[in-house]
């Protein structure tokens, strides 16, 4: 047997399904077929028990999973044993740009449980968490979930969807407000990046600016204040400074992504519509076991945010 059979045995068993597994793994199903039948002849045993509502352990299949997690905790412990003996640091790379606050809390939380291993943050301000991940200049990073999500050769999993909110300066008419409807944002200049935000709420954003004959601009500089309008702009790096702007005058930032929460200069009032954006984390297949340690961390915590 080896560790990735042992591998692919324990995520089929958390998952409870090899079709789940087959994803995670980025694996055919052939293939883990072929590895399941592999060892359970290695082990004289049938580990699963398949019945179309799934899978679960046989008895046998029980007394190996925690045997098989024992000897991966073993593999990791010599390795660190080997490595602490000349002095050896893993390294975990992280994509980090100021307006990806994603995975700051799991990075923090995974220098604690693993301190053996070196968090590098990897800072590029012009690209994103896939461009990075791709080119191999980092491990892993955060990422929104998008067609080019859907059809990147590299890895994703998803950890939360973030509400749209109404990034605006602490003294705006509409901070006192506990929601924000469509109507009451057409008062006001509103800015968007399009690439973050679905072409489906655009599309309402701009009928309901239309509605009330306000002016749509498409990618116009400088920013403008004072007349109501919808500003669409493309130049997502650009937005930790429309931020700022929108924090010293009546413009209001309308995003998903979760750093204006950590600007104090900025009140954030969700949407009355029930807007959401799938945001997760990226990294290249067939991940190392440092960068699934990373993973699992992420799911972890994020899932402990959602009971």
């Amino acid at each position: 047997m080896t560790s990735r059979q042992l591998q692919l045995f324990l995520t089929i068993a958390d998952q409870g399904s090899f079709s789940k597994a087959e994803k995670t793994e980025f694996i055919s199903k052939q293939a883990l077929l072929r590895q399941v039948n592999q060892l359970e002849d290695e082990v004289g045993e049938k580990l699963f028990l398949r019945t179309p509502y799934g899978i679960s352990l046989t008895g046998a299949g029980r007394l190996f999973y925690d045997g098989a997690k024992e000897i991966l905790d073993l593999e990791d412990e010599v390795l660190f044993r080997c490595r602490k003996s000349v002095s050896f640091r893993e390294e975990l790379r992280v994509s980090y740009v100021e307006h990806q606050v994603l995975l700051n809390d799991v990075t923090e939380a995974f220098m604690q449980k693993y301190p053996d291993i070196r968090i590098r943050r990897v800072v590029h301000p012009n690209h994103s968490g896939e461009y990075r991940v791709e080119q191999g200049i980092a491990d892993v990073g955060e990422t929104f979930y998008t067609k080019y999500t859907a059809s990147s050769p590299n890895a994703y999993t998803r950890l939360a969807d973030m509400p749209y909110l109404a990034a605006m300066s602490r003294s705006h008419p509409l901070a006192g407000e506990t929601l924000v409807t469509l109507e009451a944002l057409t008062e006001y200049p509103v800015i968007i990046y399009a690439p973050m935000v679905e072409a489906g709420y655009q599309q309402e954003l701009r009928k309901a600016f239309a509605a009330k004959g306000r002016t749509v601009r498409d990618d116009v500089a400088p920013y403008i204040s004072g007349t109501p309008c919808l500003d669409i702009r493309r130049d997502v790096d650009a937005q930790v400074q429309a931020a700022f702007f929108c924090a010293e005058s009546d413009a209001i930032l309308l995003t998903a992504n979760c750093f204006v929460r950590t600007i104090p200069e900025l009140r954030t009032v969700p949407l009355a519509e029930d807007w959401h954006q799938e945001y997760g984390i990226i990294y290249q297949a067939n991940p190392s076991r440092t960068v699934r340690k990373y993973i699992d961390l992420a799911v972890a915590q994020y899932a402990a945010c959602r009971r």
